[in-house]
């Protein structure tokens, strides 16, 4: 017990000296950061409130009918593309059965085989032409917009019954052409594109949640 005491005590040590008081330049950046974050996200709020609840519908429509949502990008948007199929998968807010999402991020084997045998701007195109069907909806998220292999997938479903979804940074891009629905993000910082971008998800998952349990689709 002793020894254990002496152990806190030293952790403890430590952490008073690893963590010292913060700056006023830090806590100013923070607060600058924050600002910046929801100054982002009232502007989302502002620009998309018929956009959010089309998506969120659109979801709704396709799993009550039988169908699966698709999701795909790279990087911070692989992960959440990941994320947002997890709540659909798992459940989100509400305890209702599980629902048909897929995130295309995460079958190694899949995409190191595509990406060596053919090209990396294939690895979410096979993937959808392999798995999805006429009336699913592919989820494209790319914070540039310009992403190829998001750009390629989305082309693919547009023209082939797939509903398409998406979800940008500012510019109108080639995403525009090949989705049927897309939302952007009205800032050219990624961190901001990204924080949105989950929020965003957060917000079609807890919307489409309603709209299924309100109409009965459970």
């Amino acid at each position: 017990m002793a020894r254990l005491a002496g152990s806190i005590v030293n952790l403890a040590e430590r952490n008073e000296i690893m963590a010292p008081a913060p700056s006023a330049e830090h806590l100013s950046n923070i607060r600058e950061l924050f600002a910046a974050s929801i100054e982002v996200k009232r502007a989302v709020q502002a620009g998309s409130a018929e956009i959010i609840p089309a998506m969120a519908e659109a979801i709704a429509d396709a799993f009550r009918k039988g169908q699966k949502l698709f999701l795909f990008g790279n990087g911070g948007s692989a992960a959440d593309a990941q994320h947002i199929a997890a709540e659909f998968v798992n459940r989100f807010q509400i305890e209702r059965p599980p629902l048909p999402a897929i995130a295309l991020t995460v079958d190694t084997s899949a995409l190191t085989a595509i990406g060596n045998d053919y090209h990396f701007d294939d690895i979410f195109l096979k993937q959808l032409q392999a798995l999805a069907l006429p009336g699913d909806v592919a989820l494209g998220i790319s914070t540039s917009g310009r992403s190829p292999n998001v750009l390629k997938a989305l082309r693919w479903a547009y023209g082939n019954q797939i509903h398409t979804i998406a979800l940008a940074g500012m510019a109108e891009t080639e995403m525009d052409a090949f989705s049927s629905l897309i939302l952007h993000v009205p800032s050219q910082v990624t961190a901001r594109i990204q924080e949105c971008h989950i929020t965003v998800g957060h917000i079609i998952c807890g919307v489409q949640s309603k709209v299924r349990v309100n109409f009965g689709y459970m």
